[in-house]
This record gives structure tokens, sequence and C-alpha cells, in this order.
């Protein structure tokens, strides 16, 4: 009989790794099938481990969307940074225009969006986190009404890539990021 190798005492690695398979898990299986055994053998860690570190299946979930709201503040944030233009460079870093070949939605974000709307207390609590990150990036500092519209367009169409929802075709598409890009740049240069 093998034993398994111990664990190194590294509470962040453990983190990672039930974070890691709770989005696996997630975007295999649906927030239905989402339970703390099936999440903890994933991971190749005891029930008693996961519970140590998040004590509930709320508590993994939110550690979760932490997780992936943090990464996409850093993806904004890096994405300001190479934008030499400074007006609506956040609300072009928000839409993703800066990015290079920018992916679709992430298949987890479905997911955690699903879970907010069987949880209408997830769902508070997410958007609360959600719009506090987004106030950080400086979205709103001197919000035109065109940002504003070009930001809600964009997020429409994440909406409609989280669904999976395929409405647009690809020229469609490009035209309508087109559009949203005129109307974060300053009124003079526009046409540019």
């Amino acid at each position: 009989m093998t034993k398994n190798p111990k664990r190194v005492n590294n509470p962040d690695a453990v983190k990672n790794d039930l974070l890691n398979a709770a989005g696996q898990i997630l975007i295999t299986h649906g927030i239905q099938a989402f339970t703390l055994d099936i999440v903890a053998k994933e991971a190749g860690i005891s029930k008693g481990g996961l519970l140590h570190h998040y004590p509930s299946k709320k508590a993994l979930l939110d550690g979760l969307f932490k997780r992936e709201m943090d990464l996409f503040k850093r993806e904004i944030l890096s994405s300001m940074e190479k934008d030499p233009i400074e007006f609506g460079r956040a609300a072009r870093a928000y839409i993703g225009l800066n990015s290079d070949g920018a992916e679709e939605t992430p298949a987890i974000l479905r997911h955690l969006l699903a879970a907010m709307l069987i949880d209408p207390q997830l769902s508070q609590e997410w958007i609360h986190h959600y719009w506090s990150v987004i106030k950080s990036i400086g979205l709103f500092e001197a919000a035109t009404p065109a940002l504003l519209l070009a930001c809600m367009a964009a997020d429409g169409l994440s909406l409609w890539n989280i669904l999976e929802a395929d409405i647009l075709d690809q020229k469609n598409r490009n035209d309508l990021y087109g559009l949203m890009k005129q109307l974060t740049l300053e009124p003079e240069n526009k046409h540019s």
C-alpha cells in the first residue's frame, strides 16, 4: 500500500488548490453539482482541510469570486498602464479595447453568475464587491455619458458571452467594439 506524500504546510498553496478545484468543478459540472465533498476530492484535500480554510460552501464561492475580481482588476490596471491616452483610459481597459487578443469571457464567470442568480445573498454581496473594484480603478472619475454608454454596451456584450448567446456575428461584434472605442475618445479625437 502506497501512502500519499504529505502536503507541505503552505496554507496559501492549499487555498489556491481548493480555489482551482472549485473553479474546475463549477466549469465541468455547474453550480448544482458543486459540493464541498467534490471540491475536496478534486483538490486532493480532506474535507476537514477544506473546512479549515473555507468553513462553508459560501465561503469557498466567496473566495473564488474575490480571486476572479482581483485578476480582473489586475488586468484592467495593466491595460490602463499601456494606454498612452489619458481620457477614457479606464473605460477602454474595462471594455477590453487595449487587450492583445482579448479572450472570450472566462467560463468561470458564467458559473459564478449562475451562483449569483440562484442565491440573492451572494448576489447582493458580490455586486457590492464588484462595484468597489470598478470604482477603485477610477472608472467613474470624470465619466461622461459617452464613456458610461460604452461601458454599459460592453457589459451587455459580456453578459451575452457569459450566457453563451450566439446573437452577433464577428463583423457586428467588431463594429460594436469600434463604436465603443469611438465613445471613449475625447470629442476632438473621435475622428482619428
